[in-house]
């Protein structure tokens, strides 16, 4: 053989060894590298679903126990959303509403909406909510993943509402179906404050504009109840947080004959101080109407209204008020919510 051909014939041979190199390193590549992470294919997703549903379990932690309530969100593009609350085995729903017209929370048990000048849901952050958890997770320059064979979790900041101190949480993907499973956020103190679970998460579920309309999610949900909640043995009841150093001043309480009516006014000082209101409220066969605006954020399983200088919230038949020009939302949150926790483990 000649030295030309076999110079041809060896420039031949390492171009294929070559090409067989170089697809080998791309595979390897691709193997290592080329598989998008969980959270980045729910982002994908999510954005081309134009309607969704999820239904899912929250649950509320406090310092001696905690609270479970159902829950099932609707979506439909460009904005309309729906989100049902309730306590676990009780039919007593809460509803949030956003429609064309507005925000809304609706108590079907005693006919009564609110109509909220709020920003919800952009203002902060909701684990019940997609849009919030991917807004968490692209919002934050300095998130956290860990992973392991079947989860990938992602470690975020969230705020609860707008002038929150902003806190820990964690998002958990399943790897094969790229969706959360569960949501943990955690207080300024990393102590576990809301677990949320996700039973079902449907991207492409068929919602119809009936869903987000206020009369008709009000009539639905009444027609469930039947013959109505009886809220049997409601008391007015004293806070089971006071910040330190506060004490009641005064205390007056009105009703009537039956207790069907009962109004409970306290105040606590001195300094800093607050005022509790505390009223029955009672169904009525004509719905009632009542604006206000404000942030919008679960307390304990219950839509409650956050403004400038006060909170308030429905609880079993009562409608609770704390109101202080001097303590922070913080504050008031929490002693709003010691009305709804008891000391049970």
């Amino acid at each position: 053989m000649s030295e030309p051909v076999r110079q041809k014939l060896n420039n031949k041979f390492l171009t294929i060894i070559c090409m067989l190199l170089l697809g080998v390193t791309l595979l390897i590549l691709g193997g290592c590298g080329g598989k998008e992470k969980p959270d980045k294919v729910f982002a994908k997703e999510l954005t081309r679903s134009s309607s969704y549903k999820v239904e899912g379990l929250m649950e509320s932690y406090y310092d001696t126990g905690r609270k479970r309530n159902d829950f099932m969100v609707l979506y439909k593009n460009p904005g309309l959303i729906k989100v049902v609350i309730k306590p676990e085995g009780s039919n007593d729903k809460q509803i949030i509403l956003k429609n064309s017209d507005g925000v809304y929370i609706l108590i079907p048990a005693v006919n009564k909406n609110f109509k909220i000048q709020s920003d919800w849901p952009e203002n902060a952050s909701y684990p019940y909510l997609l849009q919030s958890l991917a807004k968490d997770i692209a919002n934050d320059p300095e998130v956290l993943t860990t992973e392991d064979e079947n989860t990938f979790t992602v470690e975020t900041k969230t705020k609860m509402h707008a002038d929150a101190v902003p806190v820990k949480q964690k998002i958990i993907f399943n790897k094969d179906t790229n969706l959360p499973t569960e949501v943990l956020v955690y207080d300024e103190n990393d102590n576990l404050y809301i677990r949320t679970v996700f039973s079902n998460i449907n991207l492409n579920y068929n919602i119809s504009d009936d869903e987000f309309d206020l009369e008709n999610s009000m009539t639905t949900v009444r027609i469930e109840l039947g013959d109505g909640i009886a809220y049997e043995g409601r008391e007015i009841a004293y806070p089971r947080y006071c910040p330190e150093g506060v004490s009641l001043l005064t205390e007056k309480t009105t009703q009537n004959t039956e207790r069907t009516e009962v109004l409970s006014i306290m105040v606590y000082g001195n300094e800093p101080g607050f005022t509790i209101i505390q009223e029955f409220v009672n169904d009525q066969e004509a719905m009632r109407y009542q604006e206000e605006k404000g942030d919008i954020l679960m307390v304990m399983g219950v839509w409650a209204i956050l403004k400038t200088n006060s909170i308030s919230l429905f609880f079993n038949g009562i409608e609770y008020t704390v109101a202080s020009d001097d303590l922070t939302a913080d504050e008031l949150i929490k002693i709003i919510q010691s009305f709804m926790t008891t000391d049970e483990k």
